[in-house]
């Protein structure tokens, strides 16, 4: 079986809250499909494909007063669930024109954040509702958003990028976090979870500086989740943070990474600025090799993955292989990952 690029009848990321206002619509495109966001007079977000059903034309391109959208080219209307509610033109006032419809995706806020679900068929959409993300914090509560930068790869590029332990020594060399001359012994140990794996809960290592400054019992817990999102749980006494990286697929060349952050430290809202500009500084760390992947890429090398450095990587395609069977056979999916502790060097 060829790997497919994409993974379907997933939820996937698609933007923090905050950019999606009232009675205004935003076009995205999301694994290669057109698709427009807005909010209904409830608030409550919606996507729609985007595109107007009778010539085409994106719906985005036209107008929303917050309770119907208005196609630029010839005015039919349409409502948040994709209903035809008007057509202008039409003479025939017995066309019932309700029966005309723009595929709605399943789409949800959740924690501050939006999420959409692509499925495999539009026409079963019946397995929305049993994978919608945890995002590990209460559900009253919201997560800032820290930065959103285009990567100029695939996805495959961009989660493998995401998850490899290797390549923090020499890219994210910082006073903050760590220097590339105390490289130290890694050994930790990794269990399957859900739709991945996660590195079991442990004490940060001495030379990450990042975690330093906290203070109390600290323990990180790091999960990686099909379609490529990572979570890091860390506890510091009786406090947490959260902090969420998620890749969304654009197209078959350029990926989205979102990040986003949540703490129960009181005064983390007095030193936001700060520490949201060190993250953007970590990410754009990542951006700054990705533009150089990207050119290397042109010329199509033979790429390899060796050792256990890279064996995380090797367990995403396992995964996704998997993840890609169970879902044109109507089978369960069963996770290939298995219990290791793997080694390197960082």
């Amino acid at each position: 079986m060829t790997e497919s690029l994409f993974l379907r009848n997933l939820w996937y990321f698609a933007m923090h809250g905050s950019f999606l206002k009232r009675g205004k619509l935003l076009s995205k495109e999301i694994l290669g499909e057109r698709i427009v966001f807005g909010r209904d007079e409830n608030d409550i977000p919606f996507a729609l494909k985007d595109n107007c059903p009778h010539r085409g034309v994106p719906l985005s391109n036209g107008w929303y007063d917050g309770k119907e959208i208005q196609c630029c080219y010839h005015g039919w209307k349409f409502d948040h669930t994709g209903t035809c509610t008007k057509i202008p033109a039409l003479a025939d006032e017995k066309f019932d024109c309700n029966k005309i419809k723009v595929f709605k995706y399943p789409c949800k806020e959740i924690n501050g954040t939006v999420w959409i679900y692509i499925p495999r068929s539009k026409s079963q959409l019946q397995g929305a509702e049993e994978r919608v993300p945890d995002l590990l914090i209460p559900a009253g509560k919201k997560f800032r958003f820290v930065e959103k930068v285009t990567m100029p790869a695939n996805i495959d590029h961009s989660v493998i990028g995401l998850i490899d332990p290797a390549h923090v020594t020499f890219v994210h060399q910082s006073w903050y976090w760590r220097s590339a001359k105390k490289l130290k012994l890694k050994e930790k140990k990794f269990e399957p979870s859900e739709l991945g794996f996660k590195m079991a809960r442990h004490k940060p290592s001495s030379n990450s500086k990042g975690y330093s400054i906290l203070k109390g019992e600290t323990s990180t817990e790091i999960n990686f989740q099909l379609p490529g999102n990572r979570f890091e749980h860390i506890r510091v006494g009786n406090h947490e943070i959260v902090s969420i990286t998620c890749l969304t697929p654009i197209n078959e060349n350029e990926t989205e990474l979102n990040h986003i952050f949540y703490a129960t430290f009181g005064f983390v809202k007095y030193l936001w600025w700060p520490l949201r500009y060190l993250g953007k500084q970590f990410i754009h760390q990542d951006l700054h090799v990705f533009r150089k992947l990207s050119k290397g890429l042109e010329t199509k090398p033979t790429l390899m993955l060796i050792g256990e450095p890279d064996a995380q990587a090797r367990w995403y395609h396992e995964l996704k292989r998997e993840w890609d069977l169970s879902q044109q056979n109507n089978t369960p999916f069963e996770n290939p990952v298995k219990e290791k502790m793997l080694h390197w060097i960082t």
